[in-house]
């Protein structure tokens, strides 16, 4: 089996839960578009692909699954998971099998305010969202929202240039850093998140709630899985809905009885491993799933209360065969 992690970035750690599931001769390929991506260091196979934004970004990957003779691919990083979901069927013609999702929820997932919509159209709980500051001083006018509210990229990643106004001149201010800014108003609570991993055919496979301790640049830091039926319920809701192929990551506030989505991820976030931790094992159904086993649904079949923390991990030296050949790659 020769599995493809597009973007790998800092996930090395996702590869290494995959490794465990893996047999002898089976391989896990990364690829970035720089040689210093800390995840190679898991791999058994890197290559440096064109930037994203290339037009001919998506004949590259099709070319290496090709090439590789790639049986699964997933992808870590948002920009990546909407471009290649352009190239779904394309992918599945060479053999792969795409833990990747449809064009159409790609862009849902990747616009906030199609997210936003399409939450409010499922009567979902979200955060007021506004594309022009006019209609946000029209809602402040009439008591809708209040400061502080959120700016941020219509379809940025991660917290990038998130800024919290506390008043109408750093909103304003924020607003123009970039085109396409959006504001938000603050949603109260508490701050959890779901895991959920779908089936390549949409089915809603597994659901792990947890709540957020600690979280920096828009990184979980810390995490500890609950008991939640209702977010146990939602999150099985918002997953059918989406009918996406793979892995999903929601953030999320808890306030009293309401639940209410902020933003939804169609890949593995950074606090999946509170919810391998606990049991879900999501790489090792996806394995079976490659291998063309069928997944049965297991909702709520994780343990409770089950902790996470993150630390930093370094890695390089003199004998580091990795860095080694990074160095070799760039002449020096």
């Amino acid at each position: 089996m020769n599995l493809l992690f597009s973007c790998i970035g800092k996930r090395g750690y996702i590869a290494e839960l995959f490794r465990a599931h893996l047999a002898p001769g089976d391989r896990i390929i990364g690829t970035s578009n720089t040689e210093w991506t800390s995840g190679f260091h898991a791999c058994d196979a890197a290559f440096l692909m064109p930037p994203i934004s290339d037009p001919g970004y998506t004949d590259a990957v099709l070319d290496l699954c090709q090439r590789e003779r790639i049986d699964g691919l997933l992808s870590f990083f948002d920009t990546d998971v909407h471009r290649l979901s352009k190239v779904v069927d394309a992918l599945k013609a060479l053999g792969v099998k795409p833990f990747i999702p449809s064009a159409e929820a790609a862009d849902i997932c990747f616009d906030k305010v199609r997210t936003h919509d399409f939450l409010v159209a499922n009567g979902i709980p979200t955060a007021r969202t506004f594309t022009s500051l006019a209609s946000v001083h029209e809602a402040l006018s009439n008591g809708e929202v209040s400061f502080p509210l959120y700016v941020k990229p219509r379809s940025g990643f991660g917290s990038r240039n998130t800024f919290k106004a506390e008043n109408a001149h750093q909103m304003e201010v924020f607003f123009g850093l970039e085109p396409d800014m959006i504001v938000q108003g603050t949603l109260g609570g508490t701050a959890y998140d779901f895991d959920i991993l779908n089936d390549l055919d949409g089915r809603v496979i597994s659901v792990v709630p947890w709540r957020k301790s600690l979280s920096r640049m828009g990184e979980t830091e810390q995490a500890i899985t609950v008991e939640h039926p209702g977010l146990l319920a939602l999150g099985e809701r918002l997953a059918g809905l989406l009918g996406h192929a793979g892995p999903l990551d929601a953030d999320l506030f808890v306030d009293g009885d309401v639940a209410s989505v902020l933003e939804v991820n169609l890949r593995f976030g950074g606090g999946y491993p509170v919810s391998h931790f606990a049991g879900a094992d999501f790489p090792g159904k996806i394995v079976r799933m490659i291998h063309g086993e069928a997944v049965e649904p297991s909702m709520g079949d994780y343990q409770r209360d089950v902790v996470m923390m993150k630390e930093l991990h370094v890695m390089g030296g003199p004998q580091d065969r990795f860095f080694r050949e990074q160095l070799k790659v760039q002449g020096i």
